[in-house]
């Protein structure tokens, strides 16, 4: 049985309860130093790529597109070959690619494009991990290097800062006092004589 969106959401080792329990916790906070780890580690939170996994290889696929020293959006790389060898049309991080120099399917077929959004529709339900294997077996179908590597680069932020996440809410439950489940009617006291300051 496959867990439901909210039991997903809402698992101790999620990015989505670590922010809940840390939003709820750093008011009760006294030590400046842990209060500002842990605004700073919900600002990092905020600074992540949102949405679902389609949307972080889609802002990924997008920055690898731009090219450097443009303004924003305003330069992009045909990511086909206008003439020549067709290499100044690519990134350099394409190089070692297939279709380095020809024709990139996943920036220029319109048939790759939808592709991937059926595959967001297909595991919408799904957990991170299926859609992000899903996208992988994508990725080598199509011979893109640069769909794994935003995949692993997500797996990797999001793995430091659920960690980083964790050691803080231990570190703000022992500083205001609650170490374990026998405190929540501690907590909730607590709770109540700071709404009532």
């Amino acid at each position: 049985m496959q867990p439901t969106t909210d039991q997903r959401q809402y698992r101790p080792d999620s990015i989505s309860w670590l922010s809940a329990e840390l939003r709820d916790e750093v008011r009760f906070v006294d030590d400046p130093e842990v209060k500002g780890r842990i605004y700073q580690w919900l600002r990092d939170v905020t600074d992540l790529p949102g949405g679902d996994v389609l949307d972080i290889v889609d802002h990924n696929l997008s920055d690898v597109r731009e090219k450097p020293g443009e303004a924003e959006g305003m330069g992009e790389f045909a990511m086909r070959r206008l003439d020549g060898d067709g290499t100044e049309n690519f990134p350099d991080s394409c190089q070692g690619c297939e279709h380095y120099g020809t024709r990139c399917p996943v920036f220029v077929d319109p048939v790759e494009r939808r592709q991937r959004e059926q595959l967001q529709a297909e595991h919408a339900d799904s957990d991170t991990s299926t859609k992000r294997r899903a996208y992988r077996r994508y990725a080598e179908d199509v011979g893109c290097h640069q769909i794994t590597a935003a995949l692993s680069d997500h797996v990797d932020q999001y793995e430091q800062l659920q960690k980083r996440g964790l050691d803080l809410l231990e570190e703000s439950d022992t500083a205001i006092g609650f170490t374990d489940e026998t405190d929540e009617g501690a907590r909730v006291e607590a709770e109540a004589a700071q709404e009532g300051r």
